[in-house]
């Protein structure tokens, strides 16, 4: 995920989401999103890669055309991609962390799945985040589920307008990296 917020929202604000795809490479799909304020300024925008899983075993599968089908115009067209400045995929960690109490994975970060759900790693960095620390930027890299019981090892790396905070397992082998850019 990259979401860059222009503006926050305010509170009772009519808002409009979109969101579409704009390309398929192998089992990843390439989505992006926009919100929009009635009068059709945008305020905040994303960039998203997913990945085809085969629900029977967890592995991922390679997109055919039935599956993508549904997201072509009649012209056979994708949407355009968003303008946008794109980030790199890969987030770069700094060499100095802080590492933080661990702590497990409980029943509300669940999704149906049983797995973590994606916003719950988001929540659990953002604890981390000092009080006046204003996101413009966060990008995640999910990089493996982890379950109920799971621990969090949370490592912290701090830099004048970025947090980058890790949440590894036990193994010290990471379930997600966040970074949040003032």
């Amino acid at each position: 995920w990259q979401v860059v917020v222009d503006r926050y929202p305010y509170m009772g604000e009519r808002i409009k989401t979109s969101t579409w795809a704009y390309g398929f490479r192998g089992f990843m799909g390439l989505r992006n999103f926009t919100m929009e304020t009635e009068g059709g300024e945008r305020l905040a925008y994303a960039n998203t890669f997913w990945t085809y899983i085969d629900a029977e075993n967890g592995l991922p599968v390679r997109l055919e055309a039935k599956d993508t089908d549904a997201y072509r115009g009649k012209d056979g067209k994708m949407e355009s991609k968003l303008d946008m400045e794109y980030a790199p995929r890969k987030i770069v960690l700094p060499e100095d962390y802080e590492q933080q109490d661990s702590f497990a994975v409980q029943k509300h970060h669940l999704d149906t799945n049983h797995h973590v759900n994606n916003c719950q790693y988001i929540r659990m960095a953002a604890d981390f985040l000092p009080e006046d620390f204003a996101v413009h930027q966060l990008r995640v890299e999910y990089k493996r589920q982890a379950v109920l019981g799971n621990v969090m090892i949370p490592e912290v790396y701090m830099e004048a307008n970025k947090a980058t905070v890790v949440l590894n397992a036990e193994d010290q082998e990471p379930y997600a990296v966040v970074e949040f850019t003032k």
